[in-house]
């Protein structure tokens, strides 16, 4: 759905960066403060703001403004445009151009050019280019936050005062309020159901308002009872059954390893490889050492070798004015190094080496 952004004067972006992604799995790498999550929200928000296809094809200019500046605002969780400019330039200009494509939108169809000008809130948003045409997929955020136990309080809160609470929450938990039905369910994404239900050893199900998970010859279980990355895993697989992610999906999942045994972690990837190949674009975040290895490893697989990946580097800067160094390659090794990366296998040289050559007795 993303296929191209392009930031400049953006929270940890001063300088021009320039993205490229693939339709299959995109994976941007680096430790805290990187810019991981931002970089993917700025993506999100910009899929989600143009993904409404039944939009008249010649908006209003101005209502169009206004909705992009709500949705950046509530997807960054912020009150201010001001916030979003990268702090450390000068003019407290933020320049971004996207390119998006999907079903029906061919390359260059749907491209949006926009910039904001720090302390400049209301009229500040002012947008240079508008999409020919507007996207009739979708865009699903899946964040840290793990929404599943607090879905009942959310949707309570979120129905008279959606603007205090973020819009990933928010937007997840109204696709959660999707029966199952509504769209078809592809033979390739019921695999996918499937793993995820292994992984669970059980099924989720909504009773009253609320999730529990069902395991054979159990009562149903209370998600408060069940580990964290079990209930984001789950999340997906209730997305997955009622439609909501499916062929043509932007899915943008922030460190999906998290609160997770490295022992998931195989089952995790071929998860979400198996989305790719159902045509589902995934873009996510990680640190972990752990899941890139195991996405290489997979990605080398037969079954696998015809999907599109990309890889993002994403490197704290070194002094407050430089920026965050970024790097891009089709391949783990052709982005630059990541200082928490190097640090796993430092660690791991260490204590192999203390193993393998211990110290002689006293």
């Amino acid at each position: 759905m993303i296929r191209k952004l392009a930031v400049e004067g953006v929270t940890v972006f001063p300088r021009q960066e320039v993205f490229t992604f693939v339709p299959g799995v995109n994976i941007i790498v680096g430790g805290n403060d990187s810019g991981k999550s931002h970089l993917m929200k700025l993506c999100y928000a910009i899929s989600k703001w143009g993904c409404d296809g039944n939009r008249r094809e010649l908006p209003e200019v101005w209502a169009e403004e206004k909705r992009l500046r709500r949705d950046l605002l509530r997807v960054f969780g912020t009150h201010r445009l001001t916030s979003l400019t990268a702090r450390n330039r000068g003019n407290g200009l933020a320049h971004v151009h996207a390119s998006l494509e999907g079903h029906k939108v061919p390359p260059g169809a749907a491209e949006l050019d926009f910039h904001f000008t720090a302390e400049q809130e209301e009229e500040g948003l002012h947008i240079r280019k508008l999409p020919q045409r507007f996207l009739s997929e979708n865009a699903v955020f899946i964040s840290p936050r793990e929404v599943l136990s607090i879905y009942p309080c959310y949707m309570q809160a979120g129905k008279r005062y959606p603007e205090l609470l973020d819009s990933a929450s928010w937007e997840l938990c109204r696709a959660l309020e999707e029966e199952p039905g509504a769209q078809p369910v592809t033979e390739a994404l019921r695999y996918v159901i499937k793993q995820i239900e292994k992984l669970l050893s059980g099924t989720l199900q909504r009773i009253n308002g609320r999730f529990y998970l069902q395991r054979p010859g159990q009562e149903p279980l209370e998600l408060n009872l069940v580990a964290e990355g079990f209930k984001r895993i789950g999340t997906l697989g209730l997305l997955l059954g009622n439609g909501t992610v499916r062929a043509g999906t932007s899915l943008f999942w922030d460190e999906p390893e998290m609160n997770l045994n490295t022992t998931h972690l195989p089952v995790l990837v071929s998860i979400v490889l198996g989305l790719c190949r159902a045509g589902v674009q995934v873009m996510l975040t990680t640190h972990s050492l752990f899941l890139l290895r195991e996405l290489v490893i997979q990605l080398a697989e037969k079954q696998n070798e015809k999907l599109s990946r990309r890889f993002f580097g994403l490197q704290p800067p070194s002094d407050n004015g430089s920026g965050v160094r970024t790097s891009a390659g089709n391949t783990l090794d052709e982005i630059d190094h990541i200082d928490s990366l190097e640090a796993e296998m430092e660690q791991a040289d260490r204590y192999l080496n203390m193993n393998f050559n211990p110290s002689e007795p006293a």
